[in-house]
């Protein structure tokens, strides 16, 4: 299918932005808007990511965008972090749907702090039915201990490990640093000190704790969710102990229609590999075709 790949800028508050829309020829009823992580990341994505799903998605039918918010990339204004991207994601829907006005619902995407901002922010708009989420980036000091605590004693069993500490290889401090701060937090939880009731969901409120914000935001959403779960990711492994550990969380899971979870068993948390993106984008794609679909691994893929 041939597959126009238009560039384009557009205001935000002021500030130019810069983005990249793949427009098929014939295009499906449901778009996608590539979100792009903090730090020094744009819109090509982490080892092209974004780039490679965009042109298989619009290959199949799938009209993509891809853009830089304010102050990542190539686009003007300051750098505003994850939590205050409201505006760009605004200005984003209008530019794409008047590249493709034909598109009648949106989905988001996004990785790492990219998904935690599409939490904090699909359910504002009524035009975005979906959203994918890979790796969620939900890290708490406490959480994390937990998780690091967990990956230690699985390493207690590798040779490997092992060598490396014969081997003087390995520094040990920062495992026992992690290992000390999880025993006091047990203790002081068995104390009752520095406990805190769950807080209740209320309207979002951008002075708020982000994981406040994203909670609130995922169970405000009523449209279609996908989680891709990296295998090898802390990252991922912490948002699950977090769902885990607190009721209030298994309850915004349980606001979509509809939740996909697929796991990217031997991904990382930047599906550093051709294998890894590969499989994402090819799970991506069979999600926005049909959000329903069993998503059960595929052998032999193409």
């Amino acid at each position: 299918m041939n597959v126009q790949e238009i560039p384009l800028a557009f205001d935000c508050e002021g500030s130019q932005l810069i983005g990249m829309v793949h427009l098929p020829e014939t295009i499906l009823s449901r778009g996608l808007i590539t979100v792009v992580a903090g730090g020094p990341q744009y819109r090509g994505g982490v080892c092209r990511l974004q780039v490679q799903m965009a042109r298989a998605l619009a290959a199949a039918g799938v009209p993509v965008m891809r853009f830089d918010y304010r102050g990542l990339g190539d686009s003007e204004g300051s750098f505003r972090g994850f939590t205050d991207i409201e505006a760009d994601l605004r200005a984003a829907l209008n530019a794409f749907r008047q590249q493709a006005p034909a598109l009648r619902e949106w989905v988001l995407w996004g990785g790492c702090d990219a998904a935690s901002a599409v939490m904090i922010n699909a359910w504002k708009f009524p035009e975005v039915t979906g959203i994918a989420l890979g790796n969620p980036w939900v890290q708490t000091a406490e959480i994390g201990d937990v998780v690091a605590v967990k990956h230690y004693s699985r390493r207690l069993h590798d040779l490997d490990f092992w060598l490396k500490v014969l081997r003087l290889q390995y520094n040990p401090l920062p495992a026992l640093a992690t290992l000390a701060r999880r025993v006091f937090s047990r203790l002081k939880q068995r104390s009752g000190i520095g406990q805190v009731p769950p807080s209740q969901p209320a309207a979002d409120d951008p002075s708020a704790p982000a994981l406040a914000r994203m909670r609130h935001g995922l169970a405000s959403f009523k449209g279609d969710l996908l989680l891709l779960m990296s295998g090898r990711s802390l990252i991922s492994k912490e948002f699950d102990e977090l769902v885990a550990a607190h009721a209030d969380w298994q309850q915004a899971l349980r606001s979509p229609r509809h939740l996909a979870r697929y796991e990217l068993l031997d991904a990382d948390q930047a599906l550093s590999t051709i294998d890894a993106r590969q499989e994402a984008i090819r799970t991506t794609l069979r999600w926005m075709l049909s959000p329903y679909a069993d998503l059960a691994p595929i052998e032999n893929p193409p």
